[in-house]
């Protein structure tokens, strides 16, 4: 992708974005690591409802756009949401990713990011059984009525998402908390939608 083709998504990414009035009190990036289905949208979109000058970055709202330009995924994702994120930097915002940070690469970026503009980087893990995002996104997936929008982007098919679960399985059963820097907290999201938001007030909590 051309550095313009690139600013000129980053820009209509940015313009899409429904932005709080408060700022943050000071610059920080918050990004969630789980299995596609573990609930890392749920859980960013909890914690922008709470904290000060929060705003979601969601890697597939950056897919959707890149899919409408007929472009790759890929680093292509990872430099939208670095050009989005040092924007709202700039104007004062923290953000939150949705995205998987479980891939070096993703931390990388993050990483770039706050030396370019200091932000603190905090990461939450959401553990789940691989068995139970299946059922969980096989239902998502399986809506006739959902149409992919900027917002809720349909990434792929049904069964490619259900395959994308099974090959990642190893990718973070293998990954230890213990290499994780900046690890604040660890989510179960196997159980309902009341101990999910019971977990996410006691990890609001630590900022």
């Amino acid at each position: 992708m051309t550095n313009e083709k690139l600013q000129e998504l980053s820009q209509d990414f940015l313009s899409r974005l429904a932005l709080p009035e408060a700022k943050a009190d000071k610059p920080f990036i918050i990004a969630t690591i789980g299995l596609v289905g573990s609930g890392r949208t749920t859980v960013a979109q909890k914690i922008v409802e709470r904290l000060k000058g929060a705003v979601l970055v969601s890697s597939n709202s950056a897919r959707y756009l890149l899919k409408q330009a007929n472009l790759p995924w890929g680093e292509n994702v990872r430099q939208i949401l670095k050009a989005v994120t040092l924007e709202l930097m700039n104007k004062g915002y923290g953000v939150v990713f949705d995205g998987n940070a479980a891939d070096e690469e993703d931390r990388k970026n993050i990483q770039d990011i706050a030396e370019q503009t200091g932000a603190s980087v905090s990461y939450i893990r959401i553990n789940i059984d691989p068995e139970i995002a299946k059922e969980r996104e096989k239902k998502k997936y399986d809506d006739p009525a959902w149409a992919s929008t900027f917002e809720n982007s349909r990434v792929n098919t049904t069964e490619k998402m259900l395959k994308n679960v099974d090959d990642r399985a190893e990718l973070h059963r293998n990954l230890k908390s213990s290499d994780l820097p900046n690890l604040v907290a660890e989510i179960d999201n196997n159980g309902d939608l009341a101990e999910l938001n019971r977990q996410v007030d006691e990890v609001i909590g630590k900022f």
